[in-house]
C-alpha cells in the first residue's frame, strides 16, 4: 500500500485546513453556538495531526496510545456537533438543560475506556500493529460497545446536521447553497468512519483524509458567507418572544379549533394551564362566547372569574410549504375598555344633542325677547346673552359634527368641488359679512365623503370671516398630478401662534388651548380623508388642504 504515506500528509493537510478555519472564526467566537462550533474544528485538528504522525510511528505502545487518542476524538466528536447545532439555531434552552450537559458522562465515561483498553478490551481486541511501507496500520476488532459508541456519535452528527440544515435552509434562497454545504459536510467523514468500522476497503482509517472536503465545505458555509452574523438563534428567539413575551393573547390552534400552544397572556384570559388546554377545543374554555376557525370575529366574549371581558378576535391562516391549510393562529385584541368609552360617548352625544341644545334654544328665545323689550344697558346685556348661547349652540352642532366625521365608512361618492364650496360659502358671506371669491375650477369633480369636505371649507371660511373685520377671503383649488390643493386665505393679522401651535401637538392642555373647534374640526376632517393640513402666516392666513388623487380622492378635470 504504497499511498499509506499520502494519508498522512491528507491527515497534516486536514490539520492545517481546519487551524485556518479556526482563525477565520475568531471574531464570531461570542455568536450563538460558535464556541461549540470551534470545539468541533479543534478536535478534528487533533484527530487529524494525531492520526497523522501515528502513520509514522512504529512501536507498538505508542502506536496504540495514539489509536486511542483518535478513538476519544471520535467519541467527543457527535456531542461537540450537536452542541453546536443546538446552540447555532436557537435551543438554547435545551443546551444548558441538566439532561443535555449530563448527557456528556456518555463520551466522558468511553474516552476513559478507550484510554483503558489494553486492560478490558471492552471497546476492541486483537490489537495488532503492521508495517505498510513507511507506515504503520493497526488492526483490530471492534466489539459490541465499540459500534455501539461510534454509531451513537454518528447518530449525534446526524440529528445536529439535521438541525442546522433545516433552519438554515428555512431561510430560503438567502443561503440555499450554504445551507446544502452544511447538509453535504458530514458525508465524507461518516462514510469513512462507516468504511472503518464495518471493515470494508483497506485496513486504514480515511477519516482525516475526508475531513479535508469536510471542512472545505464547512468553511464555505460558515467563513464565505455570513450565517454566523445572521444566525438563526435571532429569529427563533424573536419567534418566541412574538408569541409568549407580549401583553396579547395568542392561541395556536388546528383546523378543527383543537388548541396547539397558548402564550401565557392566553393562559390569564382564559383562566386555564397550558398543559390542561392542549389538544382541546377552543371553544371548550370559552364561557358564553364563541369559536369558528378561520373566521374573524369583531365581538367575542370571554368569562373569567365571574368578569366578562369583550375581545376582537383576527386569525391568520398557518400553512405548510405545499399550502396545506394546518390551522390558525388567533390574536385576541381586548376592546372592553373600548366598547366603555364608545358608550360613555354615546351618552355625552345624546346629551348635548338634545339636554344641552334643547336648553340653550329656551334662553336663547328668552334672551331674544328681553333684548326687544328692554332698552338701554339692560338690552344690551340680553343681546350678549343671545350671542354668546348663540357661540353655545354652535359649538354643539360642531361637537356633534365631529363624533360623527369619519364614522361613515360608506364608498367615496363624485362631489362636484366649485358647487361644493359655491354652496357652503354662501350663507357664510350673509351671516358674517365680508367678501368670499371662489377660485375653482368649473368641472373639477373629486371622489371623496362630502359631508367632511364640506366641513373643511366651512370652518375655514367661517374662521375667516369671524376673526377678521370685513375678511377678504379667497377660496382656491389647483390640481396637480396626484393631489388636488384647496386653500383658503384671507387678509387678516393670521392665526395666533399658540393656536397652531395646539393644533401640531394634536391635543390640548389646561393652561393652553384653542378658542374654538372649527380649525380642531378641519383638522380631523382632512386626515379622515387621508389629506395633509399646512399653514402661511405671511401677509394674512392662507390654509392649505393636499388631498391625495389616490385611494381617497380622485380628480377628474373635463376641459
Amino acid at each position: 500500500m504504497a499511498d499509506i504515506p499520502w494519508l498522512a500528509l491528507g491527515s497534516f493537510g486536514a490539520g492545517v485546513g481546519s487551524l485556518y478555519v479556526l482563525a477565520q472564526l475568531r471574531a464570531h467566537w461570542d455568536k450563538p453556538g460558535a464556541r461549540w462550533f470551534v470545539a468541533t474544528i479543534a478536535t478534528i485538528t487533533v484527530w487529524s495531526v494525531v492520526y497523522g504522525v501515528a502513520l509514522l510511528v512504529s512501536r507498538p505502545s505508542v502506536r496504540l496510545a495514539l489509536e486511542a487518542t483518535t478513538w476519544v476524538c471520535l467519541l467527543w466528536l457527535g456531542y461537540f456537533f450537536l452542541a453546536f447545532a443546538l446552540g447555532y439555531t436557537g435551543r438554547r434552552a435545551i443546551l444548558e438543560s441538566p439532561l443535555f450537559r449530563g448527557l456528556a458522562v456518555v463520551p466522558g465515561a468511553v474516552s476513559v475506556l478507550a484510554l483503558t483498553n489494553g486492560a478490558h478490551g471492552l471497546l476492541w481486541t486483537g490489537a495488532r500493529v503492521t508495517a505498510s511501507g513507511t507506515a504503520s496500520v493497526v488492526e483490530t476488532a471492534i466489539q459490541p460497545l465499540g459500534y455501539l459508541s461510534i454509531f451513537g456519535t454518528m447518530l449525534f452528527v446526524v440529528f445536529g446536521t439535521m438541525l442546522v440544515f433545516d433552519t438554515v435552509l428555512s431561510y430560503g434562497p438567502l443561503y440555499r447553497r450554504e445551507a446544502i454545504a452544511v447538509g453535504l459536510s458530514p458525508v465524507p467523514p461518516g462514510l469513512a468512519v462507516l468504511a472503518w468500522a464495518l471493515g470494508i476497503g483497506p485496513a486504514v482509517n480515511l477519516t482525516t483524509l475526508a475531513f479535508l472536503p469536510h471542512l472545505a465545505l464547512d468553511g464555505y458555509a460558515f467563513v464565505r458567507s455570513d450565517m454566523f452574523e445572521f444566525h438563526p438563534a435571532t429569529r427563533r428567539a424573536g419567534e418566541r418572544a412574538a408569541i409568549d413575551d407580549i401583553a396579547t393573547p395568542v392561541a395556536i390552534v388546528d383546523v378543527a379549533g383543537r388548541v396547539v400552544n397558548l402564550n401565557p397572556a392566553a393562559e390569564a384570559m382564559l383562566g386555564v394551564p397550558k398543559r390542561d388546554a392542549l389538544t382541546e377545543p377552543l371553544d371548550g374554555h370559552v364561557d358564553g362566547g364563541r369559536f369558528r376557525p378561520g373566521e374573524d370575529d369583531d365581538r367575542f366574549g370571554v368569562e373569567n372569574s365571574g368578569r366578562r371581558r369583550q375581545y376582537k378576535l383576527q386569525q391568520t391562516e398557518l400553512t405548510d410549504g405545499a399550502g396545506t391549510r394546518l390551522g390558525y393562529t388567533v390574536v385576541f385584541q381586548d376592546i372592553t375598555d373600548e366598547i366603555r368609552r364608545e358608550r360613555r360617548l354615546e351618552v355625552l352625544n345624546r346629551f348635548l344633542r338634545h339636554n344641552v341644545r334643547n336648553e340653550s334654544v329656551v334662553i336663547q328665545a328668552r334672551a331674544e325677547l328681553l333684548a326687544d323689550t328692554l332698552d338701554g344697558e339692560s338690552a344690551d346685556h340680553a343681546a350678549t346673552i343671545e350671542r354668546a348661547v348663540d357661540r353655545l349652540v354652535a359649538s354643539g352642532d360642531k361637537a356633534r359634527t365631529l363624533s360623527e366625521a369619519g364614522s361613515d365608512e360608506a364608498a367615496l361618492e363624485p362631489v362636484d368641488l366649485r358647487g361644493l364650496v359655491e354652496e357652503t360659502v354662501a350663507p357664510l358671506s350673509a351671516e358674517y359679512g365680508g367678501t368670499v371669491t371662489v377660485d375653482v375650477p368649473a368641472d373639477c369633480t373629486v371622489e371623496s365623503q362630502p359631508v367632511l369636505l364640506g366641513v373643511v371649507v366651512e370652518n375655514l371660511v367661517e374662521n375667516a370671516l369671524q376673526h377678521v373685520p370685513d375678511a377678504a377671503v379667497t377660496v382656491r383649488a389647483t390640481v396637480e398630478d396626484d393631489a388636488v390643493s384647496l386653500s383658503v386665505a384671507d387678509d387678516g393679522p393670521g392665526i395666533p401662534e399658540h393656536e397652531l401651535a395646539v393644533l401640531q401637538r394634536g391635543q390640548e392642555t389646561a393652561l393652553e388651548h384653542g378658542s374654538g373647534m372649527g380649525l380642531w374640526l378641519v383638522r380631523w376632517a382632512t386626515t379622515s380623508l387621508g389629506g395633509e393640513l399646512s399653514f402661511d402666516r405671511s401677509g394674512g392666513t392662507t390654509v392649505t388642504v393636499r388631498l391625495p388623487v389616490a385611494a381617497e380622492a380622485t380628480v377628474r378635470e373635463k376641459h
